[in-house]
């Protein structure tokens, strides 16, 4: 029986109900209620929970948006640490980032200790710099 069924009385679902009994705190359920019309990320969790039978691991899922939500927040790093994950030198970061190559990374403000690069999604940086790392002949 999947949640959606086990929640549900006569076609209405139970949103509170379910958090209830999979043991979310009070507060966190408030806060998924009130969330739950704006964010569409908060949906999809939602709908998944739904269609998760009473017996699969809840933890995972959770664990699973919980990545997901992290994954889209920018993260910030100086050259140095990007050259060392990249193989790249500082100098081919900064000529392919002013070449447009790489469309994934943005310089910040300065702060008095460099500039930090903001990297909006570090799979499809890493994604793109792998696929300009080897270049076969035909």
């Amino acid at each position: 029986m999947t949640l959606y069924e086990k929640y549900s009385i006569e076609g209405i679902f139970s949103l509170e109900t379910m958090l209830n009994d999979l043991n979310i705190d009070t507060k966190l359920i408030n806060e998924i209620t009130i969330r739950y019309s704006t964010s569409t990320l908060l949906k999809e969790f939602i709908e998944k929970l739904k269609k998760t039978n009473e017996n699969e691991n809840i933890q995972n899922i959770i664990l699973e948006f919980f990545l997901i939500a992290d994954r889209m927040k920018p993260i910030t790093c100086n050259k140095q640490t990007l050259s060392k994950l990249t193989g790249l030198s500082e100098r081919q970061i900064d000529e392919r980032r002013r070449a447009r190559e790489i469309p994934f990374i943005q310089l910040s403000g300065s702060n008095g200790s460099g500039r930090k690069i903001i990297l909006y999604d570090p799979y499809e940086f890493k994604n793109e710099i792998d696929k300009n790392r080897v270049r076969t002949i035909h």
